[in-house]
């Protein structure tokens, strides 16, 4: 019996690893600085938001918090490193929290907090370590990436939770 639980655990923590290397990986590759703002347009919540609904909140929030805090680190966006780690984190933590019923509805009011989650975490962090107009430029960028990442999340949901069964 312990043999299953050292396996489990271990299959557990490899696919959290590869799962935090892949947010990171995409935040970084798909990184388009946006003048006006101190941050970039990035894709790298599609990890988040997936891995939520397919391997539940705590995996969400470890994937959401380390991968995109990493990318911003090796970006050399060191002052978005804290802001990254809780807002994504919180943002994978609610989107494996709401999906409880295993609908797509379900997943996609679950992403949509997350994308909730994205917009008002980084308005709040970013008015009070810049200033208001920083806030308020990223809106409009940080609800795009929110839209678009919600979209991209539930095609590969249904496309994994077929395959996944």
């Amino acid at each position: 019996m312990q043999h299953v639980q050292t396996r489990s655990t271990t299959s557990a923590l490899v696919l959290t690893a590869v799962l935090i290397a892949l947010a990171t990986l995409l935040t970084m590759y798909t990184k388009i600085p946006v003048p006006g703002i101190r941050g970039y347009f990035n894709v790298g919540d599609v990890v988040i938001m997936t891995s939520a609904l397919l391997l539940g909140r705590k995996y969400g929030a470890y994937i959401g918090a380390i991968g995109p805090a990493l990318a911003d680190l090796f970006l050399g966006y060191a002052v978005f490193v804290p802001i990254t780690f809780v807002v994504k984190g919180i943002e994978g933590y609610l989107v494996g929290t709401v999906y409880n019923n295993k609908t797509t509805t379900s997943a996609l009011v679950a992403t949509i907090v997350g994308g909730i989650v994205i917009v008002a975490g980084y308005f709040i962090a970013e008015y009070f370590v810049f200033d208001p107009g920083v806030a308020i430029a990223g809106v409009l960028t940080n609800t795009i990436q929110a839209i678009m990442s919600v979209i991209i999340s539930m095609i590969l949901y249904a496309i994994l939770r077929k395959r996944l069964g």
